[in-house]
This record gives C-alpha cells, sequence and structure tokens, in this order.
C-alpha cells in the first residue's frame, strides 16, 4: 500500500455502498485498519451481517444497513437512520455497481432497469440523502467509482456503459457546482478487477479474449481510492495510462477509437456465432 498517514482517515465517517464484496469491502477493510468509521451498504441483509463479521463486528467504528439503492424509500429511510445515529458522512463512497455480457438487444427491460439504476441513479439516490447535511457543515468528499467504461465505448454491456459515462459527466458537474461549499468530488475508473462483478453468468459463458486477461490487482485499486481522497484529485484511472488512452480517443478521434470500435464489433459477433452464449 502507498504510505498514506492514518490520519488522514482517523475517525473520519465513511460510507460505503457496495461494501459487502469486491472493492467495497477492500477498501472498507483498508479504512477500517486506519481508524476510520465505517459504515456498509448492501441490498442484502446476509451479505451485510458477513461482512461486518469479518471485519470484526459491529461496534463504535463498524456498521452495515440493508439498503437497496434502487429504492428511492430504502435509500432515504438509510439515510435518515445513518443522520441521525453516525451523523454526516466526512467521506461517501458510490461503489454500488453490477454488469451483463450481452447486447441491449438481448435483455430483458427489468435488467436494463436495475442496471441503470444500480450503475448511476443509485449514486444519484444516495449522494442526495447526505449532501445536505455536507453543505450545511461545509465541508465532505463524494468518491464515485466509475469505470473505464466511463470514458470509452465498451461493450457488449452497453447499459452499463452508458451509465458510467452519465456518472462520470454528473460527478464533473456536481464537482464544480459543490465546490462553493468545501465538497470534494472525484472520480476513481478502473479497469478489469477479478471480484464477484464477474460471477454473472453472460461473463462466465463468454469466449476467452485477449484483453480479458488484462486484470489490476485489488490493492492497486484501493490506493487509488486514498489517493483521491487524500490528494482531492478530481478523476484518477487505474492503472494510470487508461488516462493516457481516454484522452488519446477523444484527441485523435477515428484513428483510435476506430480501432476500439472494431475491437468491440468483434466482441459482438463472438456473442451472436453462439461462442459465448451455451
Amino acid at each position: 500500500m502507498m504510505p498514506f498517514s492514518n490520519s488522514n482517515f482517523e475517525n473520519k465517517l465513511v460510507v460505503i455502498t457496495g461494501g459487502t464484496s469486491g472493492i467495497g469491502l477492500a477498501l472498507a477493510r483498508e479504512l477500517y485498519s486506519r481508524n476510520a468509521r465505517i459504515i456498509l451498504l448492501a441490498n442484502k441483509r446476509a451479505g451485510v451481517e458477513t461482512a461486518v463479521q469479518e471485519l470484526g463486528g459491529r461496534g463504535e467504528r463498524l456498521e452495515g444497513y440493508v439498503c437497496d439503492v434502487t429504492i428511492p424509500e430504502s435509500v432515504a429511510a438509510t439515510g435518515i437512520a445513518i443522520l441521525s445515529k453516525h451523523g454526516v458522512p466526512d467521506v461517501l463512497v458510490n461503489n454500488a455497481g453490477f454488469a451483463t455480457y450481452r447486447t441491449f438487444e438481448q435483455e430483458q427491460p427489468d435488467e436494463v432497469e436495475r442496471l441503470a439504476s444500480v450503475n448511476f441513479a443509485g449514486a444519484l439516490r444516495v449522494t442526495k440523502a447526505f449532501l445536505g447535511g455536507m453543505i450545511e457543515r461545509r465541508s465532505g468528499h463524494v468518491i464515485n467509482i466509475a469505470s473505464i467504461a466511463g470514458t470509452l465505448t465498451l461493450t457488449p454491456n452497453a447499459v452499463y456503459c452508458g451509465a458510467k459515462h452519465g456518472m462520470m459527466a454528473w460527478s464533473r458537474c456536481l464537482a464544480i457546482e459543490t465546490a462553493r461549499y468545501g465538497i470534494h468530488v472525484g472520480i476513481v475508473c478502473p479497469g478489469r478487477v477479478e471480484t464477484k462483478f464477474f460471477d454473472h453468468e453472460t461473463f462466465k459463458a463468454r469466449a476467452h479474449r485477449k484483453e480479458t486477461g488484462l486484470t489490476i490487482p485489488m490493492p492497486a485499486v484501493v490506493d487509488a481510492i486514498l489517493d483521491t481522497i487524500v490528494r482531492r484529485r478530481k478523476v484518477r484511472f487505474v492503472p494510470r495510462y487508461f488516462g493516457l488512452l481516454a484522452w488519446a480517443a477523444n484527441a485523435f478521434g477515428p484513428l483510435v477509437r476506430g480501432q476500439l470500435d472494431r475491437l468491440m464489433a468483434a466482441r459482438v459477433e463472438d456473442l451472436y456465432k453462439g461462442k459465448s452464449t451455451k
């Protein structure tokens, strides 16, 4: 891990959505070890209980709540409970997310709705629940876990990609709007991290491709999130060269995007050839 001082996190109240597995749980574990106060949010009670026990059990520095970010009433009720018992978060990490590996045409309407809601609208709801308190206090930090798919056209998972593009644009706007209140907004864009994110049957069934073997170690992602918090970075890519790739796709237009589009078209054709659906 990078040599961040524990004083940067000591006694800070950090709320993490999707905090019971993958990046969320790894981040919670690291911040808890640095004496932060952690609140985990997830939509399944069993997952919340397991994660809380794994980190050491409920106490003054650790709590978990069942909250479905796709349900406004669930988010509102959870927000009220947290504010009344714990106060306004110092850091909110919008990490909840999932994806499927199929085209928009192949997805059922309810899956489309949930993809959009979990990966984008959920972050809006949770942030709205706590932003008023941050504004009143004149401080706070919102960290949005996007993806390299938030800056590049990656598919077959168009709704996920579109949601992460939306998160990127909203985050940049929110940063400008809330700066006057002393609130910072950071975006972290990781590449592929081997987590339960890829447990969905559509990922397991897809044809192996060279690019699917390019993975990022979890500690690198956690380091990047800590770095974004401590240094108040606006955007952080993991690995950093993804930032150069995103810049090149915009700066050189068809020269870069054309190659990327051909790669994505080949992935789509693999699906329709049946190579990853049986």
